[in-house]
């Protein structure tokens, strides 16, 4: 009981759905948990990265427009210096200008007050192929072949761009001075850096996010960082050799990307700026935004914890809901798997599965009960001998295979008890007509040994009677009248001995026809027997007692069969007997017809009558000893003459039994006990 009650236990604990549900969906849920974070954490990351960098190219394209507008105003003023009049004279050509020291002087008045007021590095005239023609401090003998090229392809406002001037940092700009349509002269100027500094400067993005020009070479022109600038640093060593980065700013589009720069991770977002061969690059390093993108992240992982504990809260609710009624309904079918059929089931009514799961095993265990107590009646009447009954209950669905089975069961014991009621009955007959037979075969024994008893005293006289023929030869004639009288009353008992013994025979052949018959019912009654314990062995418990009345039957059939092949051993050795006796006999009348031609020439030849009686007394003490054996055999049919009868009666009483065991079943149909 122990031993079931902890099976019984492991049984409920590896069935446990509120446990089950639970570990599942927790564990589900954490994954869930996990992968959406992880997922979350990428996506906040790469949608504020995106965010990040959709709202710098707006802010880029502002503040390159920003130092635009800065670089316009310079413009202007070199604009402003280009078309004042103190540049040109109207009254004379360009050589006399030139010469001219009042414009010499006026032109340089103009130069030293520009750099003066517009806090330009220096500020020059030159001429068109690029000499310096008259400039304050510092300038330049010559300009510098691209920036002079470019000059004279745009013949407008040129601005250069490289920003290093003699080692310092400056904004060189080129403007031709134009008389009459004609370019005479350009003033190049070199604002100081500034200007433009304080307008980098100014533009901030998070803590450590900056601006800085590149010009479309991709080396620097303009870096808080202005040691940057000074060393001619590229973009590409800026950004670790990012050529893709560096071609989509060095063209002049306008967008956003990221990149390294000396090793740390950067948005960077970059515009040009138009009248310059420059573009404004925007970088800010993406750790300045972790921290809100790790608050955020908190923040949605707190929250979907509070989710997670909730959501379990509510699926461990939802999963004793269920479990209850599992449990309950577990329990029953564990009841019902070690044999309960009484114990009511717990209905649930939920109107959903767990309700209509109760309601079968409810319909179920009633169905069982009626189709077991339907069996153990139907069952209890077969074992009170009743083979009529009817099952009463409706089976449905496989349960039919039950009804069919019960049905042929019925059908087959029926069918085999009937037939034993026949067998039966055909055996009494047969024993019957067996035991006439037996008591006709004593009663011939016992007067075939009266007759050889009558023969052996009979045999006894003729002996005594020739001893006393060789005593008293006188009395020969006599004697031999005698003896051939005797002999021709021994020739008549001879042959009614060869009757009787040819009697015998033929009653021996028909008891051995009888034992042949005897023998066939018995082993047709032991097939029938042993179909029958087939029979109830396929009827289980129910066919017990019916197996007993086969097996009775077997060996009943058994017996039969046994004294059967005695009686028909014992006929036949009979036979054997009685044919020996037979031939004896005929031998035996023929020496009696030869001692009654001895006994006619008696009279003739009484000379010989010694030797004869001798001849003759040899021939009767021969005649003595096969009498003795015929005697003995006759003894012998006696005895097995009794046997045979007893044995028809013992036969003839086990086919009563059976007659009687077998009334004891009530076939269908009405027929009698």
């Amino acid at each position: 009981m122990t031993g079931n009650n902890a099976n019984i236990q492991k049984r409920k604990i590896r069935r446990s759905v509120n446990r089950r549900i639970l570990r599942s969906t927790t564990f589900n849920i954490l994954i869930l948990v996990i992968i959406c974070c992880t997922v979350m954490t990428f996506s906040m990351q790469s949608l504020a990265i995106n965010i990040l960098l959709d709202s710098m190219q707006p802010m880029v394209r502002q503040s390159a427009k920003t130092v635009e507008a800065n670089i316009h105003m310079l413009a202007d003023r070199m604009m402003t210096i280009a078309g004042d009049p103190r540049m040109i004279s109207s009254d004379s050509g360009t050589e006399e200008l030139s010469d001219n020291m009042e414009i010499r002087e006026s032109r340089n008045e103009l130069l030293e007050e520009a750099a003066r007021v517009y806090e330009l590095y220096t500020i020059a005239l030159y001429g068109l192929d690029g000499q310096l023609m008259q400039g304050i401090d510092g300038a330049p003998e010559r300009v510098e072949s691209n920036f002079l090229q470019l000059l004279q392809e745009t013949d407008n406002l040129t601005i250069n761009a490289s920003t290093i001037f003699q080692n310092k940092l400056g904004i060189t700009m080129g403007m031709p001075v134009k008389e009459n349509g004609n370019t005479i002269l350009y003033v190049v100027g070199v604002y100081k850096y500034d200007i433009l500094n304080d307008v980098i400067s100014s533009i901030n993005l998070g803590k450590h996010g900056m601006a800085y020009m590149v010009n479309r070479e991709g080396v620097v022109t303009g870096h808080p960082d202005q040691g940057l600038a000074l060393e001619g640093k590229t973009l590409v060593q800026l950004n670790s050799g990012n050529n893709e980065a560096l071609s989509r700013v060095t063209t002049g589009e306008t967008g956003a990307t990221e990149f390294p720069i000396d090793g740390e991770k950067m948005l960077v977002a970059f515009s040009p700026i138009r009248g310059t061969q420059w573009s404004l690059v925007l970088q800010v390093p993406k750790a300045d935004y972790y921290p809100l993108i790790s608050a955020a992240l908190w923040v949605a992982v707190c929250f979907t914890l509070a989710v997670l504990i909730l959501s379990i809260l509510l699926v461990l609710r939802l999963a004793q809901s269920i479990s209850r009624p599992v449990k309950s309904v577990t329990s029953r079918m564990v009841m019902l798997s070690e044999g309960d059929l009484h114990t009511e089931v717990a209905l649930v009514h939920s109107r959903d599965e767990l309700e209509v799961l109760t309601q079968t095993l409810d319909d179920t265990v009633k169905s069982v009960n009626r189709y077991i107590s339907d069996i153990q009646q139907v069952l209890t009447q077969v074992a009170e001998g009743n083979l009529g009954v009817e099952s009463c209950v409706d089976y449905k669905g496989d349960f039919v295979l039950i009804q069919e089975s019960l049905h042929t069961i019925l059908q087959s014991m029926n069918e085999t008890i009937g037939g034993f009621r026949g067998a039966a009955i055909r055996l009494v007959h047969m024993s019957e007509e067996l035991s006439g037979q037996s008591g006709q075969l004593h009663q011939a024994s016992v007067e075939q040994n009266q007759s050889a008893e009558a023969l052996v005293q009979e045999v006894s006289h003729v002996k005594e009677r020739l001893c006393g023929v060789t005593e008293s030869s006188g009395q020969t004639r006599t004697k031999a009248e005698e003896i051939a009288w005797r002999v021709r009353e021994a020739n008549v008992q001879m042959a009614s001995l060869s009757n009787a013994m040819g009697d015998i025979s033929v009653n021996a052949q028909e008891i051995t026809k009888i034992a042949k018959a005897i023998e066939d019912i018995a082993f047709q009654t032991s097939i029938l027997a042993l179909n029958a314990s087939i029979e109830a062995a396929r009827a289980g418990t129910a066919g017990k007692g019916f197996a007993v009345v086969a097996d009775e039957v077997k060996q009943l059939a058994s017996k039969s069969a046994e004294a059967a092949q005695s009686a028909t051993e014992i006929v036949s050795s009979t036979r054997g007997i009685i044919q020996t006796g037979v031939d004896l006999t005929a031998v035996t009348a023929d020496s009696l017809y030869a001692i009654s031609a001895v006994s006619d020439q008696i009279s003739t030849i009484s000379d010989q009558l010694v030797e004869a009686v001798q001849s003759q007394e040899s021939a009767l003490t021969i005649m003595d000893d096969r009498i003795a054996n015929i005697l003995a055999i006759a003894d012998r049919n006696l005895q097995n003459a009794g046997g045979m009868e007893q044995a028809s009666g013992s036969l003839a009483e086990e086919a009563e039994v059976l007659q009687a065991k077998v009334r004891r079943f009530i076939l269908k149909g009405g027929r009698d006990r």
